[in-house]
């Protein structure tokens, strides 16, 4: 059930994996982008609402909606997918944050655009961080150029950091109430029974983390 274009897999069997995906949540469309680890937000509006499954045209880190009926898609393996729910103003975001784009703060840009484009409460918003490298498998040997001093902190024993609760922080730094945080705890690298792995198995697919409003 590889889901990426971009990892050498025939187009024809990705496309089939994704029209699986979407039909047995009862999708009209599977949106993803061009993953850049970055910060920019795609809103997916009426006018892409159509049902249709092709290669991505646009790059961008953060898929918004308040549209029912359309799949916003992150594909990984190994990188969070990051849920973000507002009850009140029925609108989601699914965000692609790996170890670049907690450095970036794309969760906390997320949280921004959802208050600047749907109008969304920080504090009332749900999250979920999706099965993802965990504290057990996280190794970063030049981590002191590769993370701001401020992550250090976040090393469990040498090399190894904890980016679940990195992401936990950014996010309540962003204005989530812890209680409405949600990680799965669950580690691709420890799994790869379950999952695709880029730092297990290097050569690999791309598995999804797909929400949508009903």
């Amino acid at each position: 059930m590889n889901v990426s274009y971009s990892v050498g897999d025939d187009p024809r069997s990705v496309q089939e994996n994704r029209s699986l995906i979407a039909t047995a949540l009862g999708l009209e469309k599977v949106h993803s982008l061009k993953q850049v680890h970055g910060r920019e937000a795609v809103v997916i509006s009426e006018q892409e609402a159509v049902p249709s499954f092709h290669p991505e045209t646009r790059s961008g880190d953060i898929l918004m909606t308040r549209m029912p009926g359309q799949g916003l898609m992150i594909k990984q393996a190994d990188c969070q997918a990051v849920i973000l729910y507002d009850p009140e103003e029925r609108a989601l975001a699914l965000v692609h944050c790996g170890w670049r784009g907690n450095v970036a703060d794309v969760l906390g840009e997320a949280v921004r655009k959802m208050n600047e484009v749907f109008g969304s409460d920080p504090a009332r918003l749900f999250a979920a961080i999706g099965p993802s490298l965990g504290p057990c498998c996280a190794e970063f040997i030049h981590y002191r150029r590769e993370f701001p001093p401020s992550f250090w902190s976040y090393q469990v024993r040498p090399h190894y950091f904890d980016l679940w609760r990195l992401s936990r922080d950014q996010l309540i730094a962003a204005g989530v109430r812890k209680e409405r945080i949600e990680t799965a705890g669950l580690c691709t690298s420890c799994r790869t029974d379950l999952f695709f792995s880029y730092r297990k198995e290097k050569i690999t697919g791309r598995f999804a983390t797909v929400a949508a409003l009903t």
